[in-house]
């Protein structure tokens, strides 16, 4: 059974960006429509697990939480409605979508009845499944950041207490201090303050690292728009990545190497990280550089890890603006890039195919 291909860039934006902390099982005891699965699904979920049965998937389940379950209805030893049964015996809120080659009236109104969440035909269609999954996906996202948020509310609200207590010692503290501060607020001490001020701005500006907040705070309009850019061009790769696991012909290096070249250009753009930009210029020339389009394949594993650490570091600097230093992960991700330029060189002086242009 094959995926059919079609999809949607924006779906495919918005799965990734609720569903990245999410892990899921399958069911299916069609291995290839299984690993089919696993491989697609593995761009948008934190963890995935597989079984072949409804037994060995009740196993799982007594061992893990998973936030999604896929499953097949026709299975050796136990089918997917007994499963579905068992599991929201254990957990009536667990999400269930169900999976199979027939559509069946009566059927599907027993597992609506038992609670699924969705149905799918065979042979599945990408945009139907992501389409299904990420309406799913979000209405697990709601629940957990809704419960995220009351257990933060009831945290402050706790901590608020505390510093009641501690702000109305602070302020018999403060009223002592106000007398210290005149005196400090006269003339030659104001003086003093002056001469010294500006050699602590230059010792500490020269010593501390930029965080992505202060790099924000500097370029917040550049860097929006950067991030844009570079998701809307993670989502295409990701999209022709998967059509590639089945094809992959001159036309996908026509897309692919255009893809690294704008990708490339709009980091670019910004002068601080123009050595990654220049790594994945190389790994482009690389590709052009290919004469046997068939080996390609062979390194696109390479190429989805130097995509998935990229993903990880625009999130860090340009959409979380979590991390303490903008530079964290530039030699790695210079490092990947040369590695992958090496590989391919390699493949590209190992093959006996005759030297021809591809563009």
């Amino acid at each position: 059974m094959v995926i059919q291909n079609s999809t949607n860039n924006d779906i495919v934006k918005n799965l990734k960006e609720i569903s990245y902390e999410m892990s899921i099982l399958i069911v299916e005891d069609d291995i290839l429509l299984q690993e089919q699965l696993k491989t697609f699904l593995s761009r948008f979920f934190k963890h995935i697990d597989v079984a072949n049965n409804g037994l060995e998937a009740l196993d799982k389940y007594s061992k893990n939480q998973y936030s999604l379950i896929f499953t097949d209805l026709t299975m050796p030893f136990m089918g997917g409605e007994e499963l579905a049964k068992k599991i929201k015996l254990i957990n009536e809120s667990q999400h269930i979508m169900v999976l199979s080659a027939h559509s069946e009236s009566d059927k599907l109104i027993q597992l609506v009845n038992i609670g699924i969440d969705g149905y799918l035909l065979k042979p599945l269609d990408i945009t139907s499944v992501l389409k299904q999954i990420t309406k799913i996906c979000q209405a697990i996202y709601n629940r957990d950041m809704l419960e995220h948020f009351n257990l933060m509310l009831e945290e402050s609200n706790s901590e608020l207490m505390n510093r009641n207590a501690e702000l109305r010692a602070a302020l018999k503290e403060l009223t002592a201090a106000k007398e210290t501060i005149q005196k400090l607020s006269t003339p030659q001490n104001q003086t003093k303050i002056k001469q010294t001020k500006p050699k602590q701005e230059v010792s500490f500006l020269q010593t501390k690292k930029v965080s992505a907040i202060e790099f924000a705070n500097s370029y917040p309009l550049e860097l929006e728009s950067t991030n844009e850019s570079l998701e809307d061009l993670e989502a295409q790769f990701y999209i022709l990545l998967a059509n590639a696991e089945k094809t992959f012909d001159q036309r996908s290096i026509v897309e692919l190497t255009g893809l690294l070249n704008d990708f490339a250009r709009e980091i670019e753009m910004i002068p601080q990280f123009a050595s990654i930009a220049h790594g994945i210029f190389e790994v482009e020339k690389a590709f052009r550089s290919v004469q046997d389009h068939t080996k390609i394949p062979t390194v696109l594993p390479m190429l989805g890890s130097l995509f998935d650490n990229l993903e990880k570091w625009r999130k860090g600097i340009f959409l979380y603006q979590d991390v303490d230093d903008i530079h964290y992960m530039d030699n790695s991700l210079i490092s990947d890039a040369l590695s992958l330029q090496g590989f391919l060189s390699s493949e590209n002086s190992t093959s006996d195919s005759s030297d021809m242009e591809l563009f």
